[in-house]
């Protein structure tokens, strides 16, 4: 992959753009790290799992507003 200086990157192809995620709230930062010791997975997982169910939910309570029902 060549970044944007036009140099060759290590990075895979099929990655995707990182973002950081500051979490400010100290229970809910326990809580995640609880949640990944206990189950075996990453917290990186776990937040992509919440940012993608509040997606999901958004769109959702957008589609209700302009009376769209889906019964999935």
């Amino acid at each position: 992959m060549i970044d944007n200086k036009g140099q060759e990157s290590s990075r895979n192809s099929s990655s995707l753009e990182n973002f950081t995620v500051r979490v400010t709230n100290p229970m809910l930062y326990d809580r995640l790290h609880t949640l990944s010791a206990e189950y075996s997975v990453s917290v990186e997982l776990l937040v992509n799992a919440a940012v993608k169910r509040f997606i999901e939910d958004v769109d959702f309570v957008r589609g209700l507003r302009t009376g769209k029902i889906d019964f999935e």
